[in-house]
């Protein structure tokens, strides 16, 4: 569905996507996740007004009358899953137990104080020691010096007589973190002798990357399963997928609640919002069809704001009218409404809906994005709502950077002792202007003193895989302690005249040095494309001055017709720093001020069609922390803004 880049023979998934880099094609274990995919809320709706005709809790442990596969025996080493419960040791407090585990903790399920099962791959192979491969309980790299094998982890319910519903859901709590380990379910209808229809449960996970820890599955069952008296449901990890020799399996999964309900007759669900054009339209344009979340107006106005999602028709009856709404708000005032042309959804099928009128903004300043859809008989899925900024002259996908949460800390490698990486991200020119500088977040893992460069480059579009074309750069930047964990704007040597229908890139690039440490940050924006240029350091089979794509956007902003960049956009604006943490929270966080000027400070809080629910003032000497309770907010993006006489800022938060 979505569009693939031919950037590169070899995709670099996840080999870049975290400072631990590694100088193979494949990326080691890393107790860092470098993407969390969250739950869908709406399938917890589901879940309380659908009624189970069957379920599993392990309230009381795995059942006995349940298979736990467990054959420690070569080849191919076959181990248990294991029951945490409150009496257990270890508890229900603790998840794997894997030397790369680390903070992930354990499922965050309904019912999980009463008990859950994880199969700990990571556990098992290293026995919790960090380098310790293949000398675990139950070993999935082998130590006897064959090739290793994996492991497979098999926990197969008892017979479920599922003969009155010809069409069923399987609904489950799943934490889930994959390294090359697969997570499956598979199905038997004759007594456990044959599995059959085999299905991935999170084929959106790829290489380190991590679910919540809430994460619910639905999974349709296949019809020629359902309708039968004794339907056996197996699921698998599966750790026997060989890369490069080494670390087979790993993570870990972790299983609670499990549910079988009738499906729902009427059900879409929406996934995967774009307001760039991201699938359909780029077709028509020809573009990349980036979700800027920082929109120069010029750019905005001569590229107006496209919007698409995927829908699924997840129940058991066609949907007709199947209808995409979009919703802008500016100020808490909708500036336009939109649709799509109604469509019918078979069952169990998936389209891209594409709203009919398009989005050019008169103003500058935060636009609130909302997205839903509907059919004859589904009333509404869940509001999604996504954020972009348009100003003057910054352009940049990192407005919903997340920096307590899921993407904070993560960065990419500049300068290493191996070579000096370029980093960088795409952008669409749709309206003639000039580049003069390019701005960019330094990772708190950087080294005061590191010497760096930002660099433009151009895209020749018919060039495959991409080699960007050189145009300008900066004189050499040193970093300095102020720097760390800040955003740094450097002018290029000279303003380069950038032209509508062209793609450039914007570039930092490194220095070669054996102390001297640099990385950028990474943002969240899926909807992107960002860039690694290997200069020495043989991350792939590219070779020397080769471009991969980078599996996260990078936190690097182009900067046109200003010198410098705008204030407004980047954090100097306060003098100072403004967080809030934790973000997503459940209402309540804590929001600091520091080293700001002194004064008076005003702080708003409103939600999402701009209705105030919180404001404050206060006097401000230099620093100030409060904590705000907002719990009895429903659910939902809010926006928070702090402003004194001379200066505003503001911040997405999120209560779940």
């Amino acid at each position: 569905m979505k569009k693939l880049y031919t950037i590169a023979s070899f995709m670099m998934i996840a080999a870049i996507s975290f400072s631990q880099i590694s100088d193979n094609e494949f990326p080691a274990p890393t107790d860092v996740s470098s993407k969390i995919l969250k739950s869908r809320p709406i399938l917890f709706d589901i879940a309380e007004k659908a009624v189970p005709f069957w379920s599993e809790d392990f309230a009381n442990g795995i059942p006995t009358t349940w298979n736990n596969g467990s054959t420690p025996t070569p080849p191919v080493i076959s181990a248990p899953w294991v029951y945490r419960g409150p009496n257990t040791n270890p508890n229900t407090s603790v998840g794997s137990q894997g030397a790369y585990a680390g903070s992930q903790g354990p499922i965050a399920s309904p019912t999980a104080s009463n008990g859950y099962v994880i199969f700990d791959s990571d556990y098992y192979d290293n026995g919790g020691t960090a380098g310790n491969f293949g000398a675990g309980q139950y070993p999935c790299n082998s130590i006897t010096g064959g090739a290793p094998t994996g492991h497979i982890g098999t926990l197969t319910t008892d017979a479920i007589d599922c003969s009155m519903y010809p069409d069923i859901s399987i609904m489950f709590n799943s934490f889930y973190r994959e390294y090359t380990g697969i997570a499956k379910i598979a199905f038997s209808i004759d007594g456990g002798v044959t599995f059959t229809d085999t299905m991935e449960v999170h084929p959106d996970i790829e290489v380190n990357e991590v679910t919540a820890n809430d994460y619910q599955v639905m999974i349709r069952m296949p019809l020629n399963i359902t309708g039968n008296t004794d339907v056996r449901i197996q699921f698998i990890y599966d750790g026997t997928i060989l890369y490069n020799s080494v670390y087979n399996g790993y993570y870990f999964w972790q299983i609670d609640d499990i549910e079988l309900i009738e499906t729902p007759a009427h059900l879409i669900t929406m996934s995967d919002e774009t307001f760039g054009g991201w699938w359909v339209g780029y077709q028509s344009t020809g573009d990349l069809g980036i979700d800027f979340t920082f929109n120069p107006i010029k750019q905005a106005q001569s590229n107006p704001y496209r919007f698409e999602t995927v829908i699924t028709n997840n129940g058991s009856n066609s949907q007709s009218n199947v209808t995409l709404h979009v919703d802008v708000t500016e100020s808490g005032s909708s500036v336009f409404t939109g649709y799509s042309s109604p469509m019918t959804l078979d069952v169990m099928s998936t389209d891209t809906l594409v709203s009919s009128t398009n989005f050019s903004p008169s103003n500058m300043g935060y636009h609130q994005i909302d997205f839903w859809a509907t059919s004859d008989s589904f009333p509404s899925t869940d509001t999604i709502g996504r954020g972009t900024i348009v100003t003057d002259s910054v352009y940049a996908v990192d407005f919903d950077w997340d920096t307590d949460g899921a993407n904070a800390g993560n960065g990419y490698y500049l300068g290493r002792s191996c070579g000096g990486q370029s980093l960088g991200n795409a952008f669409d020119m749709y309206a003639d202007d000039t580049a003069t500088s390019i701005s960019f977040h330094v990772n708190d893992q950087s080294v005061a003193g590191a010497e760096l460069y930002v660099k433009l480059y151009e895209i020749d579009a018919s060039i495959t895989p991409y080699s960007p074309i050189y145009l300008e750069e900066s004189d050499a930047y040193v970093l300095t302690q102020n720097d760390i964990d800040s955003w740094v704007t450097i002018k290029l040597s000279d303003p380069v005249n950038v032209f509508a229908g062209i793609t450039y890139v914007a570039v930092v690039q490194g220095v070669a040095n054996p102390i001297d440490t640099s990385l950028i940050s990474s943002s969240s924006n899926d909807n992107t494309l960002s860039f690694i240029q290997d200069n020495g350091c043989d991350i792939g089979s590219g070779g020397f001055g080769y471009w991969y794509s980078a599996s996260e956007p990078l936190m690097i902003r182009l900067n046109l017709g200003r010198l410098p960049a705008p204030s407004a956009i980047n954090e100097p604006i306060f003098n100072g720093q403004l967080t809030v943490s934790p973000n997503p929270s459940t209402g309540i966080f804590k929001l600091d001020l520091v080293e700001v000027n002194s004064g008076e400070y005003t702080i708003r809080i409103s939600n999402v069609i701009g209705e105030e629910v919180y404001s404050e003032t206060r006097d401000v000497n230099f620093t100030s922390s409060t904590q705000i309770d907002l719990s009895d907010l429903s659910k939902g993006v809010y926006l928070l803004n702090v402003n004194n006489s001379e200066s505003s800022i503001s911040r997405k938060i999120i209560i779940e």
